[in-house]
């Protein structure tokens, strides 16, 4: 989408109706119990009008409301404690996590046409500098919950000559884009940032092109993009106005957009509906109703807690009167009750207990029926958060524990093919630009960058050094490559002078095919036929 007229609806259709399902999935994904209890609510008394029964109760008609948990309205003069267990958080960092814990490694081709050993280890030096970092890493991390949450995110080259003195990926989230499809590939985005006072909103809007990026202002309102304004209006976007030429566009002198869009996994829900078919699926998509039956069963388990307190019944006469208004209370610390003016038979008089059960075990065992169908939708092993299922891993054969985590290793591996390809693309155009902005640095143009994932098992040093033991015993691995399985984030170089020094320290071993004529055991005979008897 290009830059929109002034005076346009915000948001634009069909987006209006992707932001709608961005805005739920970010409401669980931050754990925002307002923005839940407002949300479904919404929706409740919005179906309201469709019901035909339903007594109106505070806060909507109760048979809409009651869908959801988040929904119901609470009646007035009762106060229940609503519990929120941040599942939709715990799975976007494992997503992540899956993926990202261990960073991939982004690397040049070995062999550059035309380029010397140096210039090829300055490039990769500097490659390391943008996309091996830690700060590269951090935002690798980062990119992996957005795109678990919200379905999608997107890689982005920045760079400010001020700050740095090289170019950096950044990522941004999906709600905050408006991506341009054609062919299925994207051609084109704007990125938005809001701002408001009162009634008052200021949109900034930042637009990727081929060859430029375009940076506007406008101010409008909540459903209204309004007029477009210099971008000195606002603080936070004047710095812009210094970049950008007198058409407002900053040019990058590239045949590439300084954006990839990063898809979680492909849209099943959407896939009929145009542009939206491409924007991928959030990993909570058909998880809301299990997220709300978690909080639910964790609120009831307090619920018990909460009534579970033991309460003592006691005569009107043991209460103390208060002042005129207040009531009565009782000292339940008091170890002698004195004075007590009570018709009958002072000795007859008694104290009850009410205490109720806490059901421990069946909450427990909701509970985790909830997290096991959360993580099977998803594409995730039960043992990602726990073993839910009863049974731990030590009662399990190494064969059962490899399968257990199957689904995990399976649903990462989907993930990695898009990761892999937008961190490639985008590593290649920040190396592009940055051979531009910071010349005999090291940039340049790269279009074959690879990106390695680390495999997600990862074996203890035991486990490692019996199964290199177990290979060479069997002729089946070489010295090389005993050393890069056990130094996977060495080079070549690293690998091959270690690979000298084993054999430098190893003492030559006599080859038994070798023959030089001589037979030790024939000199041994001739030496005993010296011998006088």
């Amino acid at each position: 989408m290009p830059i929109p007229e002034q005076n346009t609806p915000w948001l634009p259709e069909p987006w209006g109706f992707a932001y709608r399902a961005f805005d739920e999935n970010e409401a669980w994904w931050t754990g925002d119990t307002d923005r839940l209890e407002k949300l479904y609510r919404r929706e409740a008394q919005g179906d309201a009008t469709h019901q035909r029964r339903g007594v109106p109760m505070r806060g909507g008609i109760v048979g809409a409301a009651s869908r959801m948990f988040w929904g119901r309205p609470v009646p007035a003069g009762e106060n229940r404690s609503r519990i929120h267990v941040p599942a939709a958080a715990d799975l976007a960092t494992l997503a992540s996590d899956l993926v990202f814990a261990e960073p991939p490694a982004v690397g040049l081709p070995e062999k550059q046409d035309g380029q010397t050993k140096d210039a090829s280890k300055q490039a990769q030096a500097r490659l390391d500098k943008i996309a091996n970092s830690d700060d590269a890493h951090a935002t690798y991390n980062q990119m992996g919950e957005q795109k678990s949450a919200l379905g999608a995110a997107v890689l982005v080259t920045r760079w400010d000559v001020a700050v740095e003195d090289h170019v950096w990926l950044e990522t941004v989230a999906a709600d905050v884009v408006i991506p341009t499809f054609r062919s299925g590939r994207m051609v084109e985005l704007t990125m938005w940032t809001e701002y408001r006072d009162g009634s008052t909103y200021w949109r900034h809007l930042e637009h990727h092109g081929i060859g430029y990026i375009e940076h506007a202002l406008f101010q409008g309102t909540e459903k209204n993009l309004g007029r477009r304004v210099s971008l000195n209006d606002r603080p936070e976007t004047a710095v812009f106005a210094t970049l950008v030429n007198d058409q407002s566009l900053i040019e990058t002198s590239l045949d590439r957009l300084t954006a990839s869009y990063n898809p979680n996994m492909p849209t099943a829900a959407w896939r009929k509906m145009g542009p939206l078919a491409y924007t991928g699926r959030s990993d909570f998509a058909q998880l809301h109703p299990l997220f709300d039956w978690l909080d639910e069963t964790f609120s009831s388990w307090m619920r018990d807690l909460r009534l579970g307190a033991g309460k003592i019944l006691v005569p009107d006469a043991m209460l103390d009167i208060n002042a005129v208004g207040v009531g009565a209370s009782f000292d339940a610390g008091r170890e002698i009750f004195a004075g007590l003016n009570t018709p009958g038979d002072p000795s007859q008089m008694t104290i009850d207990k009410v205490q109720f059960d806490i059901r421990v075990e069946e909450h427990e065992r909701t509970a985790a029926a909830v997290y096991r169908e959360i993580l099977r939708k998803a594409g995730f092993s039960p043992s990602a958060w726990g073993d839910y299922a009863g049974g731990g891993d030590g009662a399990m054969t190494a064969t059962e524990v490899s399968d257990r985590k199957s689904a995990s290793e399976r649903t990462r591996d989907k993930k990695i093919l898009r990761d892999r390809s937008a961190i490639a693309r985008q590593a290649s155009v920040a190396m592009e630009l940055d051979g531009i902005l910071f010349p005999g640095k090291g940039g340049g143009r790269y279009d074959d960058i690879t990106v390695e994932f680390p495999d997600t098992s990862q074996e203890s040093p035991l486990q490692l050094a019996q199964t290199l033991s177990l290979l060479d015993a069997a002729g089946a691995i070489s010295t090389e490559q005993k050393v890069r399985r056990a130094n996977p984030d060495w080079d070549d170089d690293q690998v091959r002078d270690e690979v000298a020094a084993i054999r430098a320290d190893r003492p030559p071993v006599a080859d038994p095919a070798a023959f030089d004529g001589d037979d030790p055991d024939d000199a041994d005979d001739d030496q005993d036929q010296d011998v006088e008897p």
